[in-house]
């Protein structure tokens, strides 16, 4: 008799359940959606039944899977969802198998869910169904909130706009094409807000179905998160790929069936070649707060920059050799510690790291209170400055702006000076904008104002040499875009924006919130523009994820000498020929 129960026993559990609970009566998914942003349901207790379609019930991640009605139980409504989220822990079932569970329907953050799930049970395996296609940037919001829970797939390849969570919340944005700041290529105003608006509307990200921080091994680097020449960066592509639309953290995001297959077509390029012609290349790059403590090794953290004083030497050493990477004779800098000109200062530490022909501009003793401002450095075997530096500090630049730094340099064995001027103009950020700085709504942000009029001091200053033939190169970061008025002000009083005149309005030194655009600058005046060669970005930081980055968050140790990443801006190169005694 025993070994008859036995035997019972191992044939009933070896009977697939499923028979009998598939009957079972339950609330259709579509109704539990709804056509609306929340649940005409919610708060109540209900029975659904569904096929698993995207488990996350991995350690770390969302605790629950994605259910989606059987396309026999549809209700043919395309305003309605057929996907729902259950959140539980009950291990029970597999992507493919049709289950039933019970729940209480629950608004979280827009997404609608069914919570408080004791037990899954499995009736049948029927396999995942047919994912719809998703036209990312064909379909808008309204048709996606139809889409909320449902396999999908993307009709076309998409391209990687943002990387900036990819190391802290594994996270990708997605978009049909690059995303331009609006007032990069139109002007301020509504076309450009609406400009953006519409660029929100074409957004998709790729998560990694991870709810915590800090993912690790980091998802989507091809080869592991501990080689830094791995390159995936801003501009490459997504080839089409099935998943589940998901909403969570106030945007539409894709929980992919398999690992996506990323094309890297924005590979990383050497820093452009020295044009044959060039007598003298300056180059300007924003150095993300190069801060240095006491300058003895002491003093960290610090208001702004390095953490640790092992954070700063590789910073310091980082952005050294980007810099030597694009063999400079003069460079510009902005965001440099505001400490002095002696040996222990930021600005002493970064000429010695430069190397032994470098030398900095040194101002004389005048003193602001910004803790940040502008530096001027140069080969002393290229070229040699021409009297005294000249600070420019009065009018608009008596606040927000950091004073702007000018010098006039000549190449050995030349005889035509050219004069560079460091520039770091007030910030889009809306912290302590009095009124009349305020953001328009133009889509130029906050002290728009204040930097139209130092743009148009600037456009105005003329070295201490006067003359008509004064060559003078503006250079660095204006902190305003293209076609702000900011930008205009120069242009409008004769400047030429060198990266625009040699290819274009559509370049990018800053990417901000998945846009990308300049911020930073070489301006030309009449005099200059002649003996300008060419004038180009190298693409080393602003397109790399903030995981190489010397600050990033857990981020991986990298070596002294990698360049990638050094700072958040892209360093602007121009060569310039000017005339030597046999010319």
């Amino acid at each position: 008799m025993p070994g008859i129960i036995v035997a019972l026993l191992l044939s009933i559990a070896a009977t697939p359940l499923w028979a009998a609970n598939c009957d079972e009566e339950h609330v259709p998914v579509s109704r539990i959606q709804g056509r609306g942003d929340a649940s005409p349901m919610a708060g109540q207790q209900v029975r659904v039944q569904g096929i698993i379609t995207v488990d996350l019930r991995h350690e770390g991640g969302f605790r629950g899977f994605y259910l989606q009605q059987a396309l026999a139980e549809q209700d043919k409504d395309d305003a309605t969802s057929e996907g729902l989220f259950i959140h539980t822990r009950a291990r029970a079932g597999e992507p493919g198998d049709r289950v039933h569970v019970s729940g209480e329907v629950r608004e979280h953050y827009g997404l609608t869910s069914l919570t408080g799930v004791s037990a899954v049970s499995i009736c049948a395996s029927p396999g995942l169904p047919a994912p719809l296609p998703l036209k990312t940037g064909a379909t808008p919001p309204d048709s996606r909130e139809s889409l909320e829970g449902m396999l999908v797939h993307t009709v076309n390849p998409l391209t990687v706009t943002d990387t900036w969570n990819l190391a802290r919340y594994g996270e990708l944005v997605l978009a049909p094409s690059l995303q331009w700041v609006p007032t990069q290529v139109m002007a301020p105003g509504p076309d450009a807000q609406r400009h953006q608006a519409q660029q929100e509307r074409q957004r998709l990200i790729l998560d990694d179905g991870h709810r915590r921080k800090h993912p690790r091994p980091v998802p989507y680097l091809t080869n592991g998160e501990g080689a830094p020449g791995n390159p995936l960066r801003v501009g490459d592509r997504v080839a089409p790929l099935a998943g589940v639309m998901d909403y969570r953290f106030g945007h539409w995001r894709l929980q992919p069936l398999s690992r996506p297959d990323i094309h890297h077509t924005n590979p990383r390029q050497l820093p452009p070649a020295r044009n044959s012609l060039t007598n003298v290349r300056v180059v300007s790059l924003n150095l993300g707060n190069l801060f240095n403590g006491d300058g003895q090794g002491g003093g960290f953290p610090t208001d702004r920059g390095a953490d640790s004083h092992q954070a700063y030497q590789q910073q310091l050493a980082r952005l050294a050799h980007q810099i030597i990477a694009t063999d400079p004779d003069i460079v510009a800098v902005s965001e440099l510690e505001n400490d002095g000109y002696g040996e222990a200062s930021s600005l002493a530490d970064l000429a010695g790291a430069l190397g032994e022909r470098w030398r900095f501009v040194d101002s004389g003793t005048h003193r602001h209170d910004d803790a940040i401002r502008n530096g001027l450095l140069y080969r002393g075997d290229r070229v040699q400055p021409q009297g005294p530096a000249t600070l420019i500090t009065g009018g608009a630049f008596e606040q927000w702006h950091r004073p702007a730094l000018a010098q006039r340099f000549l190449a050995i064995g030349g005889n035509e000076p050219l004069t560079v001027m460091s520039v770091h103009l007030k910030s889009k950020s809306c912290r302590n904008a009095p009124a009349a700085q305020q953001d328009a709504g133009d889509g130029q942000g906050c002290f728009a104002a204040a930097r139209t009029a130092a743009s148009r001091q600037l456009a105005q200053w003329q070295p201490p040499e006067t003359g008509k033939d004064n060559l003078v190169l503006l250079a660095g970061d204006f902190n305003a875009y293209a076609m702000e008025t900011s930008i205009q002000a120069i242009t409008d009083a004769g400047y030429t924006d060198l990266i625009a005149d040699f290819h274009g309005l559509e370049q990018q030194t800053f990417r901000y919130h998945g846009r990308q655009g300049t911020l930073d600058y070489h301006f030309a005046n009449k005099a200059l523009r002649d003996r300008v060669v060419v004038s180009q970005i190298w693409s080393a930081n602003a397109e790399e994820p903030r995981f190489w980055a010397y600050d990033a968050d857990r981020g991986p140790r990298v070596s002294d000498t990698f360049v990638w990443r050094a700072s958040d801006h892209n360093p602007v190169i121009t060569d310039i020929r000017l005339q030597a005694p046999a010319d």
